[in-house]
């Protein structure tokens, strides 16, 4: 676990800048006042011979031309400085004529002192010194035009210069400006050492210093502003100045009332937009900066320079724009190769979008480290540059020269050359990525190679042997280096928690914790965000088993970064050792796995910390075979402890074959370097059992034999490490012993044929294999140990003692300084009765491990188990003088326990009662969360009658230790018991039972057995003491008696059978039960409660099997045998027994008499309810006959009707026919009528069309279809007019057409539902009338056509 955390890699804060992570930069150093205050001498220097312009509301004099024209006249390089030489002007010649030019490429290489004092001497005027000092800003040399502007304020103040306003203004302006630039740009902490406490005093210190050191500058500063607002409170200059120094001093809104007011009286000037844009930037403004920014560098494409490119660049990354900002720090680069900044933004931005899977990934990454490294060169004392240097040579590996050669499972490492690597250095051999670390090797001086060309490493090379491999190292060294320059070099607490962090990591990485403690610690205080710091933090402290205070660190940890998995599995981890919250501790676990399912470590975290309880091992088991199967996914394979506590919690579990299976995959995984492999070489104490058979194997003696029965003859000459007793093998299958050597003829055990092989198909030829069976060496590696120890455990677990004990021996044999196979071997031979070999193991282990708190407290324990209390309380008294604070408090409990069992002592029970309350209130003071301890006084107040109290302690240990101790479930159920309340009693003693069934540990000096024998003994008084008090109510009430005698007696049963031995107690006790029960039933007939014969036959039963038992006890009595039970008490219940024999007699007649009689009268009244019953069934079926009758008519009725419907729709389709036809004629006689004269309405209505016309139809489906809306739409079709008349011979012939009446059509029908089915049809006369109406509408149509 430690490994793992250890080794979790971290970005540096500033790489993982693209995700959200702040870049440590001071603002007003990238702001670069420098290039401000020299854009704003320049802005001056071109219009040196006109005065200052004055303010008019807000608008610039038009004498002096706006910046924006003057962005033509920018020359493309700054000009020469030019001295006039003013000594020589007493000799006639002019002071014009001669002068001294410096360029500004020459300005390097003069100091300033030296300029100076040629200034001095020749009386040169103010400008010319604010010109050589902006050729020394220009040239970065700030310091050097400060100090030349400071030498020119003083000249200024005592006013040799002769200078005029306007030059001692701005002279004064700049040499303020000047100071400031030097404001968090000074020197950093020096040669400071953070790394110690001493360091960190004297860090503080020296940052107090430099705060004082830039307030003075400050004051300086604000000095000369001062004296220049004196000579012309107007003057561009100084506003922009005062501007500079409230924004370094913090007072954004005082300086942006500066910078505005410039912008207002000035225009668009370059310094007041530069001022603005940092000011919003500091506001977190970025999107105004931005824009400030942006008309700098439109109105000002030169002078603005690369520093407004990389604010530009800072406010786009601020904003998401990580392209444009890519593309300003690219331009600012273009513009000035050594601007430092830009070098540093376009090498994090370029490694912050890096696709490891891309092509160009290598040459991208070189290339931005190469800006890196050049940003270096630049600048020495540049902490980002630095740090982010640290970050990539600490993940880096280096190429050692040469190459070198390994062999399969050495640890030795030869060179082709030599190779200068000190102890403990990380190397990488091979394209394989194997790891390790230099070892210490002191015997080299024997080889022929030399030391210096033979490399010792931990670890066993694990591939094949392997020549001309590659070598690389981690250059840990340069790390250090860089990390601790930029720890020197930087004012910025930021920057300084990441150079102390990167430290960290190196000494965490070289398992230095304490020192990894101590950095990482300084960098949380001086950047308690730092949440990688603070993750390394909480790591050391769960090294140094500092649980709370890591538990504390991961929350703050969680507090800045939520999502952290790392974080979350961590603290889920160890809140659940803790015990304290499981459930929060799992919801971190959970909330971990579902950010990264994948993630197989985060499932070994949650399996760890759910083996911590008993209850949830099989959940453990699972998330490990999880994790394994993520593990093989990715091709890896899954740890050697990951196997072995897999196997563990299969054994915990009872899943012994699948536990055997992990332990084996736990030796092979370890097989790295050969350890499975056997020699011929003998092994007196060495495993040879079937079931170990991970730890031998069979080796060929290389020779063949020819096999007869049981006598083998040998092909050649057998190896001299074979000897009798040997276990051999023939061929593949066939297994013996030999039992005589004689020459090449061996005898053997076991007669061999070749059907004796198992896996031969065909018959062996005559001469087959031999081999031997030896041990192989898996036990030498330690790892192994703890696999073999708990596969031994394993064998004791499954009853397989033989090949445990084997296994143990070997263990103690191979390392006689693991102890536990000791105290196990000697569990073993207590356990098995032989407990001389107990005493034998245990001193063996107190000579391996003298004074070891394990041993000597299962020296003492033993002795408890033998009830032995005078030696166990001198081995525990042994104990507790040790002080050893995890023994401390378990001597003093079994000391406790030791007195406690001691209160039957004469004339010592208040004593040893007292004794036991101390020792138990010790360890409560030591610690009040011992619940052993709270239970153990518990039974001292149960032990003095104090049940209210008791019954609260031993509650509250429940509480606390959640049921972990079973022995309080068996106190409170004694508790529950004396007050009388016996569900709760009887509901302790199960789960006390639950809780101990099985789990192979006895609750007291007896074995399982007995002890469980004894808890249900307390069941079965509990019921029978519940059912004497319901026996105090003496009538129906009662009736639960009866019952719970019967379980009284069920479990006094289960108890005999526990134990071996004749309990005459128990026995007797099984009898008064059944005595009480035969009672209680006799007694149901006085107390109103029913009772059968059945009962009383058992209580008869009970009775007469008790009676001879007692009987026999009292015969043993009078013969002098050794019973427990009085001579009176056992007469006393024969002669109870043998009257309530003959009264159960009694009533077991009366009630079997009153049971028949009681059966006929039963019977008659079965015989009676049955006839009843058989009549309502013959009713109920002649009732759904009838109704299944009339069912039927109607139905007949409904179809005879639906036929008769049927035979209408017919006559109705046959009318329709005929009425088409009449249609059809109609339509010849009005062709052949076309020239004739229009006949009057006579003739229309002729009989012909009287016999043509289809009413009587339309009269006869009228009564069926009826439609109450054809009126209402035929009186729509003709609202424009009143509807032709209908003649009286019409009327008459409607009049006298028959109408069928319903019984016509459907017949007589007395069924009233009928009769509404006809109903709907009543409108004849008016469909008569429609039809009149349709006629003559048709006429109309005939005449108009």
């Amino acid at each position: 676990e430690r490994e793992q955390c250890r080794r979790r890699r971290y970005l540096p804060l500033a790489l993982v800048a693209a995700c959200g992570v702040e870049l440590y930069t001071d603002i007003p150093s990238i702001m670069s006042p420098p290039a401000a205050e020299a854009t704003a001498m320049e802005m001056d220097g071109a219009s040196q011979s006109q005065p200052p312009p004055p303010f008019s509301g807000g608008e610039a004099s038009s004498g002096s031309p706006p910046p924006q024209q003057q962005l033509e006249n920018d020359p493309a390089l700054p000009p020469s400085l030019h001295i006039p030489i003013t000594s020589l002007a007493g000799d006639g010649s002019s002071s014009n004529a001669h002068y001294i030019e410096i360029f500004p490429e020459e300005i390097s290489d003069i100091p300033s002192a030296a300029l100076a004092k040629v200034l001095t001497d020749e009386d040169a005027p103010l400008s010319t010194w604010s010109d050589a000092a902006l050729l020394y800003v220009q040239d970065r040399s700030a310091v050097q035009g400060s100090d030349l502007l400071r030498e020119a304020c003083k000249r200024e103040e005592t006013g040799v210069s002769g200078a005029n306003n306007e030059d001692r203004v701005r002279t004064l302006a700049s040499a303020g400006i000047a100071l400031l630039t030097q404001v968090n740009r000074g020197g950093g902490l020096g040669g400071t050492d953070l790394s110690d406490e001493h360091g960190a005093g004297a860090a503080a210190a020296a940052a107090e210093d430099l705060e004082q050191r830039d307030e003075n500058f400050r004051q300086m500063s604000d000095k000369q502003f001062n004296r220049a607002t004196k000579i012309d409170g107007l003057f561009p200059m100084t506003w922009i100045g005062r501007g500079l120094l409230h924004l370094t001093a913090g007072r954004t809104d005082q300086a942006q009332f500066f910078f505005e007011t410039t912008l207002k009286q000035c225009g668009q000037v370059l310094p007041a937009l530069l001022g603005m844009a940092a000011v919003r930037f500091k506001k977190e403004d970025y999107a105004g900066a931005l824009e400030m920014y942006g008309r700098a560098m439109a109105l000002f494409p030169e002078k603005s320079g690369s520093e407004t490119r990389v604010g530009f660049g800072l406010a786009c990354y601020r904003l998401g724009q990580v392209d444009r900002a890519k593309a300003a720090f690219r331009r600012a680069h273009a513009m000035d190769a050594k601007n430092v900044e830009a070098m540093v933004g376009l090498a994090i931005l370029d490694l912050a979008s890096l696709d490891e899977t891309a092509k160009d990934y290598r040459a991208r990454t070189e290339n931005a480290i190469r800006l890196l490294s050049t940003a270096n060169l630049v600048d020495h004392s540049n902490a980002l540059v630095q740090n982010h240097l640290a970050n990539h040579y600490f993940w880096k590996w280096t190429p050692v020269p040469g190459t070198v050669s390994v062999e399969a499972g050495s640890t030795v490492v030869t060179a082709s050359q030599p190779m200068n690597l000190d102890s403990g250095e990380r190397v990488r051999i091979g394209l394989d990525r194997f790891e390790s670390y230099v070892a210490d090797d002191d015997d080299n001086d024997n080889d022929d190679t030399g030391p210096a060309n033979t490399l010792h490493i931990k670890d066993a090379w694990t591939g094949e042997s392997t020549t001309g491999l590659k070598l690389w190292k981690k250059d840990y060294d340069r790390v250090i280096a860089l990390a601790r320059g930029a720890l020197s070099s930087t004012t910025v607490k930021e920057m300084q928690a990441e150079s102390l962090f990167i430290l960290a990591r190196v000494h965490h990485i070289r398992d230095e914790m304490q020192e990894a403690a101590k950095f990482y610690d300084r960098a949380c205080k001086l950047a308690p965000h730092l949440s990688p710091a603070r993750f390394g933090l909480a790591q050391t402290l769960i090294w140094a088993e500092s649980y709370e205070e890591a538990t504390a660190h991961l929350k703050l940890v969680l507090g800045t970064s939520a999502n952290a998995t790392d974080a979350l599995a961590a603290l889920g981890l160890l809140e659940a050792k803790s015990g304290k919250n499981r459930r929060e501790a799992f919801s971190h676990l959970k909330k971990a796995i579902d950010l990264d399912p994948l993630n197989p470590d985060l499932q070994v975290l949650e399996a760890l910390a759910l083996q911590q309880q008993e209850a949830d091992y099989s959940k453990s088991l699972d998330c490990y075979r999880k994790a394994v199967r993520l593990m093989e996914s990715r091709g890896n394979a899954p740890p050697a402890e990951v196997l072995t506590n897999m196997g563990v919690l299969c054994h915990e579990t009872k899943q012994y074959k699948d536990a055997e299976e992990y332990y084996a995959r736990a030796l092979r995984t370890l097989d790295r370097d050969g350890s499975e492999k056997s020699s011929l070489a003998v092994d007196e104490d060495a495993v040879r059992h079937m079931d170990n058979a991970l730890f031998w194997n069979y080796v060929d003696t290389g020779v063949k034999a020819k096999a007869d029965g049981t006598q083998l003859t040998v092909d050649g000459t057998l190896p001299g490490a074979v000897k009798v007793g040997d276990e051999i093998q023939l061929g593949d299958g066939f297994e013996s012993v030999i039992t005589t050597l004689d020459g090449s003829t061996v005898t053997i055990k076991d007669f061999f044929s070749a059907s004796n092989e198992e896996n031969s198909e065909t018959p062996q030829p005559e001469a087959v294999a031999l081999s031997v069976k030896r041990p192989n060496q898996r036990l030498r590696d330690p790892m192994a140990v703890s696999v073999a120890f708990n596969l031994a455990r394993l064998h004791e677990a499954a009853g397989r003692i033989i090949p445990a004990v084997e296994l143990h021996k070997t263990i103690v044999k191979r390392h006689p300084s693991y102890v536990n196979s000791y105290l196990r071997l000697a569990c073993i031979a207590r356990d098995c009765g032989s407990l001389k070999d107990c005493s034998v193991w245990l001193k063996s282990a107190c000579a391996v491990a003298p004074g070891n708190p394990e041993v000597l407290t299962l020296v003492g324990n033993l002795h408890l188990s033998l009830c032995d209390w005078q030696p166990a309380q001198s081995v525990f008294d042994q104990l507790l003088a040790q002080k050893v604070p995890n023994v401390e408090a378990y001597s003093m409990l079994s000391l406790g326990n030791i007195y406690f069992n001691n209160l039957k002592t004469p004339k010592r029970y208040a004593k040893h009662l007292q004794y036991a309350a101390d020792f138990y209130k010790r360890i409560l003071n030591k610690d009040k969360a011992n619940a052993y301890a709270a239970n153990g006084l518990g039974t001292v107040l149960a032990e003095k009658a104090d049940l209210i109290k008791a019954k609260e302690t031993f509650s509250r240990v429940r509480e606390v230790s959640g049921d972990a101790i079973p022995d309080t479930l068996l106190n409170l159920g004694h508790i529950y018991l004396a007050q009388k309340k016996h569900p709760e009693a009887l509901q302790m003693y199960q789960n006390y039972l639950n809780r101990t069934r099985g789990s192979g540990t006895p609750i007291s000096s007896k074995n399982q057995n007995e002890d469980e024998g004894e808890v249900l003994q307390y069941i079965a008084f509990a019921y029978f003491d519940w059912a004497k008090q319901t026996e105090m109510h003496n009538n129906v009430k009662a009736a639960p008696a009866d019952e719970r005698y019967k379980m009284c007696i069920k479990y006094l049963e289960m108890a005999v059978k526990k134990f071996k031995r004749e309990n005459v107690v128990m026995k007797y006790n099984l009898c008064m039960t059944k005595l009480q029960a035969a009672n209680c039933v006799l007694q149901k007939a006085d107390r109103g409660i029913r009772r059968t014969s059945k009962e009383i036959q058992e209580a008869l039963d009970g009775l007469v099997e008790s009676l001879p038992i007692v009987e026999q006890f009292l015969q043993w009595k009078n013969e002098g045998k050794k019973v427990q039970i009085s001579t009176m008490t056992m007469n006393v219940f024969i002669a109870q027994c043998k009257s309530n024999i003959d009264a159960a007699k009694q009533h077991l007649d009366e009630e079997m008499k009153k049971e028949m009689e009681a059966a006929e009268v039963r019977k008659l009244r079965i015989d009676t309810a049955n006839r009843e019953k058989k009549k309502k069934e013959i009713a109920i079926l002649e009732k759904k006959e009838e109704e299944q009758r009339r069912a039927e008519e109607l139905e007949k009725k409904a179809m005879e009707k639906m036929a008769k419907a049927q035979g209408l729709v017919e006559v109705w389709e046959q009318e329709a026919r005929t009425k088409k036809e009449a249609a059809e004629r109609k339509k010849a006689k009005k062709s052949a009528k076309e020239e004739a004269p229009v006949a009057e309405d006579g003739p229309v209505f002729d009989d012909e069309a009287e016999d043509d016309a289809p009413a009587p139809v339309e009269q006869q489906t009228n009564p069926l279809f009826d439609d109450s809306d054809d009126s209402d739409s035929d009186g729509e079709m003709f609202t424009g007019g009143e509807l032709p008349k209908t003649s009286a011979n019409d009327v008459d012939d409607e009049k006298s057409a028959p109408k069928p009446s319903q019984e016509e059509l459907f017949g007589a029908d007395s069924e009233d539902e009928s009769d509404e089915e006809l109903q709907p049809a009543k409108k004849r006369s008016n469909d008569g009338d429609d039809e009149q109406v349709k006629k003559r509408m048709r006429v109309a149509d005939d005449e108009d056509e």
